[in-house]
């Protein structure tokens, strides 16, 4: 997945690529469920991280629901696994508030000052440096190099071992010669001023110097709400509130989680305003919990949290520092072939049969992803299209399906995608719904940035059962 100035990478994306914010005149979709009506001194990479969007529809059926482009893109490869320990001590609670920076290299402050004044030439909002996304940031500079990237295991672990909540940090990757900073840092204002970069509000930056070269690892995430505190780790049956406040531009905050048995319950979350509380309960026995927080916004719903909270048990302390190497070619038709066979293997591990593959379907969600690909916005609501059940509806399907789902996102690979799709509670209560009985999958290339590009997908579920 490494790209050198020539590179932009997107390991896996589930929001949308904008900020909804300024943008006002956009009708809301409902939410999770429910009726419709060159040799270079330097190198130079851009990631966004494991992103995904679902949603799911059902009609008429109470207590079913919760649940052509030829060109070549490369499908990541994992690279030997080494375990490493992180360099900082692990956070005892999850927290939106932020710490002091702890980067003393001087090349991390004139990276800084670069993003703080390329923000001001373009009009985005100020950007705060977050201690623990440095820390993020040095351990991921220490595990990468001009040919590796860090895997989204990886990334994910490092977020929750310093207490981070907001999931699908963006990336740049940067690695050169003693002496190659200042063009370094002067290369980095132009990655900055695409309309993802809008929407960040937290930055992390990370430095590692070996044997002449260095490498630089800047961390991007978006704030959209504040949690009260949260235990990392919890005593056997144990439980804790889980509340916050979320922007003004979402609505109808829910609480779900995939518990160490591997199924995906909701949590009853009330709110009121921009309030939300909802109580976690360590209910179904020892293990890791994987918690998350969505909340709809003009686009449709979206993953404002997901961590794992480890009930009776430790935490991890060290991780598989494993990165994704070089790549093969893949057409989008051999990524669509792949994510059926992962998707199949999913409901198996989990005692599902396999799902009806409705070319039907298939084309309803190509024509989302090629979408998707030319305006680079992941989101379920669609300027052009409208919704999922729109463009179910549009197809004419006869008889009409009683839920429709869907899960989108933006990765390297099939196998980044799905494996995104599985680690969010959302994504993977759409992928298990046992009244779940036909899909269609959609891979499309995206705009070429900087001499890479990342594939679009979409997956759409439907059933007709009780």
């Amino acid at each position: 997945m490494g790209v050198t100035m020539e590179a932009v990478i997107r390991i896996f994306t589930t929001e949308n690529t904008e900020d909804t914010e300024t943008d006002k005149k956009e009708r809301v979709l409902g939410s999770w469920l429910r009726a419709p009506s060159s040799p270079a001194p330097f190198v130079f990479s851009v990631s966004s991280v494991l992103k995904t969007l679902a949603v799911v529809v059902c009609t008429g059926c109470a207590g079913a629901g919760a649940p052509a482009s030829t060109t070549k893109l490369g499908d990541s490869i994992a690279a030997p696994t080494v375990a490493a320990i992180p360099s900082g001590p692990a956070a005892e609670f999850y927290s939106t508030e932020g710490s002091a920076s702890i980067s003393t290299d001087p090349f991390a402050s004139r990276l800084a000052a670069e993003v703080y004044a390329s923000r001001k030439r373009h009009g985005h909002a100020p950007i705060l440096r977050d201690g623990r996304l440095d820390r993020v940031a040095a351990d991921l500079a220490r595990v990468t190099d001009a040919a590796k990237t860090p895997s989204p295991e990886t990334v994910a672990f490092l977020l929750a071992h310093y207490g981070l909540v907001e999931p699908e940090p963006n990336l740049f990757l940067l690695h050169g010669d003693d002496g190659a900073e200042d063009s370094a840092a002067a290369g980095l204002g132009g990655q900055l001023a695409n309309a993802t970069a809008s929407a960040w509000r937290r930055i992390g930056i990370g430095i590692r110097r070996a044997a002449g070269t260095w490498s630089a690892v800047l961390v991007f995430q978006e704030k959209n709400f504040d949690i009260d505190p949260i235990p990392r780790r919890l005593a056997s049956g144990g439980q804790v509130s889980v509340g916050g406040r979320i922007r003004q531009i979402f609505r109808a905050p829910e609480v779900l989680f995939t518990s160490p048995r591997g199924n995906v319950e909701r949590v009853a979350t009330s709110s009121k305003h921009d309030g939300f509380a909802a109580r976690f309960v360590c209910n179904q026995g020892d293990g890791a919990y994987q918690v998350e927080i969505s909340a709809a916004d003009a686009r449709g719903p979206r993953v404002l949290a997901n961590f794992p909270v480890y009930c009776g048990v430790a935490p991890p302390t060290t991780f598989a520092a494993v990165t994704n190497a070089e790549a093969h070619s893949i057409e989008p038709a051999q990524a669509e072939a792949q994510l059926l066979v992962q998707l199949d293997r999913d409901r198996k591990a989990n005692g599902l049969p396999a799902l009806v593959h409705d070319p039907r379907l298939a084309e309803i969600a190509r024509r989302y992803s090629r979408e998707m690909a030319e305006t680079g916005e992941v989101a379920h609501f669609s300027r052009r299209t409208g919704s999922v059940v729109d463009r179910v509806t549009a197809a004419k399907i006869l008889p009409s399906p009683r839920i429709i789902a869907e899960n989108v996102g933006s990765a390297q690979s099939s196998a980044d995608a799905e494996r995104g799709f599985m680690a969010s509670p959302g994504h993977r209560d759409n992928i298990l719904n046992r009244a779940i009985t036909h899909v269609g999958v959609g891979v499309a290339v995206g705009r070429e940035e900087a001499g890479s590009v990342s594939l679009y997908f979409t997956q759409v579920f439907v059933g007709w059962g009780q």
